[in-house]
Parts: structure tokens; sequence; C-alpha cells
């Protein structure tokens, strides 16, 4: 880019070349931008801010655009304040199968004992509630454990 404004200047010049140094001179230079954020790896973050952002990274990158806004959005809002066993328990539930984990959240199966947890009841009830107010009919007959077809 440099190389050809100077050959555009001394072009420009013609027999005057000797003053399309000071012409580039004269130009500012164009700010530089540099992203200021550290990698995850980076010794700027301690081991369980690494593990925050990974986690959150997991949330939203399912592979199932609900998956992606549910559990996304919940760990956006919530990450921050779990601590480090909480984060160990959660990192559990983003283990689990997309299809299971999707029946758990919205209520369709009950979640079985053996996995659950703090954060998954946590989680359920968060969801639930985020979505709650946004029925605007009421419904005759009861949805609970009932699958999209």
């Amino acid at each position: 880019m440099r190389a050809m404004a100077a050959r555009t200047a001394w072009a420009a010049c013609g027999s005057r070349g000797a003053r399309a140094p000071a012409l580039l001179a004269a130009r500012a230079a164009p700010p530089r931008r540099s992203n200021q954020q550290a990698s995850a790896d980076s010794h700027l973050f301690s081991e369980t801010d690494v593990l925050r952002r990974q986690l959150l990274y997991r949330s939203k990158q399912r592979g199932w655009l609900e998956m992606d806004i549910m559990l996304g959005t919940w760990a956006r809002d919530n990450l921050a304040s779990l601590d480090d066993k909480e984060l160990e328990l959660f990192q559990q539930v983003i283990d689990m199968e997309n299809p299971d984990l999707y029946r758990y959240l919205t209520g369709q199966e009950e979640v079985p004992a053996s996995i659950d947890n703090k954060v998954l009841r946590t989680l359920c009830r968060d969801l639930r509630l985020a979505v709650a107010p946004k029925v605007s009919v009421a419904s005759t007959a009861s949805f609970e454990g009932k699958v999209w077809e």
C-alpha cells in the first residue's frame, strides 16, 4: 500500500520529484487497530477465567440453534457468579448429549437422579421462568412431557 502511494506521489510530481518525499511525510499514518483482548491461554487470565471462557464458548456453539440460545444466554448471564464447584457441575451439564439435555431443559422428561445436580436444576428453573411470561394464551391441556413431532 505504501509502495503504491509512493509511486503515485513520484508520478504525480513529474519533474518536481524532489518534493514527493515531503508530500508523503506530511500525510498522517492511519491509526493502527489491534485486538487488545487476551487469548484464553494467556497469562492474563486465571485458570477459572479460562474455564469460564471455554464453558461460555461451548454453551453458545452446541450445534442446535435452540440449545445455543438457551445455554448461551444462561451462561452469559450466570457464569461469572458460579464458584469452582458449580463450574465443574456446569461442565458436566455441557458434556451431556443435545437430545437428552434438550428434553430435560424443556421439561419433556424429568432429570434422572444419576445426573441431577444443583446447576442443572437452577438452569431448568431459570429457563422455565424466562419462558413463562411469553405464553399469551392459556392452554386447556398440559404440554408437560409431550414431544413435538
